[in-house]
């Protein structure tokens, strides 16, 4: 059957824009039931006259989810998708933003066209308590500590394989990069059975964008731009984002050899200043 492929902004807006579907997505990500959610922010491609640009696509829900730990709960759902790795530092911009004005936790899921190190289609980075002294992992959970730490799921869709075994393996099979029709990225032959209905109703929004005219208008407006992007500024942002991380490691490695100093050896924040180039004011509050 032909869909229309979800990697690309437009198409993930309208199965985000769809209830029964968006629950089952997130639900099946973080292994949940969904039970509410209700959108709050959104921010998509948007293409400039005047130059070509594509934003990152962001997707913010207030939520209540079933878990088995803890039962009923209130988060604050940030989806953000992204194409390239340079990436990474408009999504610290935007999780900021919702800490500064979030009383919930926040659970944040991150849809990668790009590939990371963690051999995984789909994995989470979930902070659990520990107790210092004996080293053991708490089971209790905190609104005052999560409100200051968050839950984060990663799918990278280039390491994405046809499977059926579990709900998830399904719906992630929805987002692999194959079996494109003709030369555009923009639609595809999905080719597994849909047997689950819930998997059936995100396949459904999918194929009705596949067929309507304006939404492949928009989606090959979208590849355009994207392509004009590459083309024109791709090297060069990334060459500036190798530099902004190269800085961002550096600052690390300096307040690290700060910590070492000012533990380990017991040495005043003046010489460490000295040492490390650091303001003594910052050594003071590591």
């Amino acid at each position: 059957m032909i869909i229309a492929n979800p990697i690309y902004d437009v198409t993930f807006k309208r199965l985000l824009e769809n209830d029964r579907a968006a629950k089952f997505f997130i639900g099946a990500i973080l292994g949940c039931e969904v039970l509410s959610l209700v959108p709050t922010t959104q921010e998509h491609t948007e293409p400039d006259d005047n130059l070509p640009k594509v934003t990152l696509f962001r997707m913010d829900f207030a939520a209540t989810i079933l878990t088995k730990e803890e039962g009923e709960k209130r988060v604050i759902i940030e989806m953000q998708k992204a194409k390239l790795l340079d990436d990474v530092f408009r999504f610290r911009k935007y999780l900021g933003k919702e800490y500064a004005v979030s009383k919930l936790p926040i659970i944040a899921i991150y849809i990668l066209g790009f590939p990371l190190s963690v051999d995984s289609p789909a994995f989470g980075n979930v902070p659990y308590y520990r107790d210092l002294l004996t080293n053991e992992e708490l089971q209790v959970h905190d609104l005052f500590v999560e409100q200051l730490t968050h839950c984060a799921y990663f799918v990278q869709t280039p390491r994405i394989k046809p499977s059926r075994n579990t709900k998830l393996d399904k719906l992630l099979s929805i987002f692999e990069q194959a079996n494109f029709i003709g030369d555009s990225k923009t639609t595809k032959d999905y080719r597994l059975e849909v047997d689950d209905p819930e998997v059936k109703e995100v396949i459904d929004v999918l194929r009705y964008v596949a067929a309507d005219p304006q939404a492949r208008r928009e989606l090959e407006k979208e590849q355009y731009y994207q392509e004009a992007m590459d083309d024109m500024f791709g090297d060069k942002d990334r060459e500036i984002a190798g530099y902004k991380r190269q800085i961002e490691d550096a600052i690390q490695r300096q307040l690290q050899t700060a910590k070492e100093l000012k533990y380990g050896e017991k040495m005043p924040a003046s010489k460490i200043a000295k040492i490390t180039g650091l303001q003594e004011a910052e050594i003071e509050k590591l």
